[in-house]
């Protein structure tokens, strides 16, 4: 995706008005030897805006400026050596003057979701720019000067060969509200151990001065020495000293000097007094616990893993090949483990487990009872049908308490049926029914002819939107209907022949361009026809938070969230509408009969398709699977001749002839 800005250009001293620019080429001739200092442009990094200036905000770009004025350009240098090292820097350059270092980053809401007016971006920005600060002071020791934020906020373009430019950087989350406040206590705790960090180097460094010695492995051997005393994380602590510029000694050696200084009897019980297996095992669990953070993700029955260091990394599935590097990275620090050894460790209940959908809904906060956000979101969805909002508010509890497996008797066995044309954001709406850091257990479709694959489903996405419900075979239609009423699913873990009852996580919700899409009576009490009358609006910030917080407090507080013998019968007439229409039956019946299995009797749908066209309109001739259901409900004989399908019966004498 590229990235766009705003450049402001100078003329005789006077500002022009913003133009947007791409930030790639911006990069490329800030690194340009032709650069030109005179009349240098203004890059403004937060927002663009269209042709009537600065009051025109055409969109809001997430990008953050922060500017640190280190002693002199010795110490710039050396503090952009260490931004360059954190994985959320996207751009780092010096001024023109070398007096000033700025530093961009991407920021956004932890919960992703995107700022509905100007107001809630400069609050964003705003919270951004106190965690950020904080954050790369931690790790680098970049000090912020203080600035006042506002869509406006520039600074000025400089030519620096030795610029950092990162496109791929990560997202910096930024903590907007309680249920976050865990990622704000544990940049707060990185901040305490930079601090520590610094003390123990400061001291190792004036022992070292005392003793006449400034050799830098008598400096880091200390350096390690006094880290340990203070209790403070290995791993943190040896990349802190990598990061760093006045150590020129390899990671491989630096790593060494730490473990060495780091290595402990375990509760009092000497090394030599354990057998080899009991030497590897606590070697593996403490390498793990030192270098990685480990998780089992439930939902995905996968282990998950990041570095544990203070630059707070999103998670990744641990795969094979990653567990191949790291068991090597174990084999460079001396273990003796082999590689069955590590995945014991790494596939035991030892690693913690970790539900990402369940997690979402503890943090949720309190409902603040201010409006109703369920059916708020329900109303994005245009349509006459009064009761939508209700009965969306229904199926939205049913699907929250199925997450929580609240009902222990049967599933959420009802699906919303969004009936529209093409371009009414059906699918939109669907998918934006769940929060964004839950968005990959969001499915469009589901194939139903793998049972394994459906089972694995049912355990693993939390909504499943069936799309083009219409084009479903009979077959598919009766499968997902059995499906709905499943409570546990039977799913196969990886990599393994072993299968499992697992509780069922899917809800289901559906879209057609069809306008009767129903084609079984006996079924449509398991959908909730919606017929949409324009585009549904998408617009704004949508507050999932409130939303499943609301869902959360009323399941709790006993608010109904099934669908009972009343509501299924006022569903089933409202249905009705939707229904496929009946008359074209008694009108098969009227043209044609069922006659023996003889070839001089048999007709493939096409066939039948075209007779039919003779006598009826246009409109009124039924599609080719429309029609093969209808002769399938009729019980006309069905068989083939020549590979071809087809039925058995005759026209009745004096039509179609």
């Amino acid at each position: 995706m590229k990235i766009k800005i705003t450049k402001i250009c100078v003329k005789d001293g006077e500002k022009r008005l913003p133009t947007t620019v791409g930030l790639d080429s911006v990069v490329k001739k800030m690194r340009s030897e032709n650069f030109q200092v005179t009349d240098l442009p203004w890059l403004l990094f937060g927002a663009t805006f269209g042709r009537d200036g600065y009051e025109d905000v055409k969109g809001m770009t997430g990008l953050l400026t922060i500017t640190s004025k280190p002693d002199n350009e010795r110490k710039i240098s050396s503090l952009l050596e260490r931004v360059a090292k954190v994985p959320q820097t996207l751009l780092a350059f010096r001024s023109l003057d070398r007096q000033h270092l700025h530093l961009v980053v991407r920021v956004g809401s932890a919960d992703r979701e995107q700022p509905a007016s100007t107001e809630e971006y400069l609050l964003l920005l705003g919270e951004a720019h106190r965690s950020v600060t904080a954050y790369y002071e931690s790790l680098t020791g970049f000090q912020a000067e203080p600035a006042e934020l506002t869509l406006t906020s520039a600074v000025k373009m400089s030519f620096d060969s030795r610029l950092l430019y990162n496109p791929d950087a990560q997202l910096f989350p930024v903590v907007m509200d309680r249920r976050e406040r865990a990622c704000d206590d544990e940049r707060a705790l990185a901040e305490r151990q930079r601090l520590e960090f610094y003390a123990c180097l400061q001291a190792a460094l004036e022992h070292c001065a005392g003793g006449g010695s400034t050799e830098q492995e008598q400096v880091l051997t200390v350096l390690a020495d006094n880290c340990r005393k203070a209790l403070l994380p290995e791993e943190d602590c040896v990349r802190r000293t990598l990061w760093m510029p006045r150590f020129e000694e390899s990671e491989d050696i630096v790593r060494k000097i730490f473990r060495v200084a780091y290595t402990q009897a375990y509760r009092g019980k000497p090394l030599s007094q354990m057998n080899q297996k009991e030497r590897i095992a606590r070697a593996i669990r403490d390498f793990f616990e030192r270098r990685y953070q480990l998780r089992y993700n439930e939902v995905k029955q996968l282990t998950e893993f990041r570095p544990n260091d203070s630059r707070l990394l999103s998670w990744q599935p641990l795969t094979d090949r990653e567990l191949k590097r790291i068991a090597f990275e174990e084999m460079l620090e001396g273990g003796q483990g082999w590689m069955i050894d590590i995945e014991l460790y790494v596939n035991s209940s030892l690693v913690k487990r970790y539900n990402p959908v369940t997690d979402y809904l503890k943090g949720v906060g309190t409902w603040n009872r201010r409006k109703d956000y369920i059916e708020e979101y329900a109303c994005r969805l245009k349509t006459d049908y009064d009761r939508w909002p209700h009965f969306f508010h229904r199926w939205f509890l049913a699907m929250v308490a199925q997450a929580l497996n609240k009902n222990r008797d049967h599933g959420n066995s009802m699906v919303p049926l969004l009936i529209g044309s093409q371009a009414m954001k059906k699918s939109t709406f669907c998918k934006n029914i769940l929060p964004y850091q839950l968005r990959e257990y969001y499915m469009d479709d589901i194939k139903m002819d793998n049972a394994e694959q459906v089972e694995r489903t049912l355990g693993r996405m939390w909504l499943v939107n069936i799309d083009e419900f219409n084009a479903k075979t009979d077959r598919e239609q009766a499968k997902i209907k059995r499906l709905l009423t499943e409570k546990d699913v039977q799913v196969r873990k990886m990599r393994s022949d072993q299968y499992t009852m697992t509780p069922r996580l899917c809800s289901f919700i559906a879209t057609t361009n069809e306008r009767h899409p129903l084609t079984d009576p006996t079924g449509s009490r398991r959908y909730l026809c919606v017929e949409m009358t324009s585009q549904a609006d998408m617009s704004g910030r949508m507050n999932h938070q409130q939303m499943f917080a609301q869902a959360v407090w009323e399941i709790e507080n006993g608010v109904q969230y099934w669908f009972d013998n009343d509501d299924e019968r006022e569903i089933t007439l409202h249905n009705s509408q939707y229904q496929e229409q009946v008359p074209l039956e008694d009108v098969l019946a009227t043209f044609f009969q069922p006659a023996p299995r003889e070839q001089r009797f048999f007709m493939t749908t096409t066939a039948i398709q075209q007779h039919l066209r003779k006598r009826l309109s246009t409109a009124d001739v039924p599609t080719l699977n429309k029609l093969g259901r209808l002769l399938h409900r009729q019980h006309f004989p069905e068989g083939s001749h020549d590979h071809l399908k087809g039925y058995y019966l005759t026209v009745r004498e004096g039509d179609l002839r």
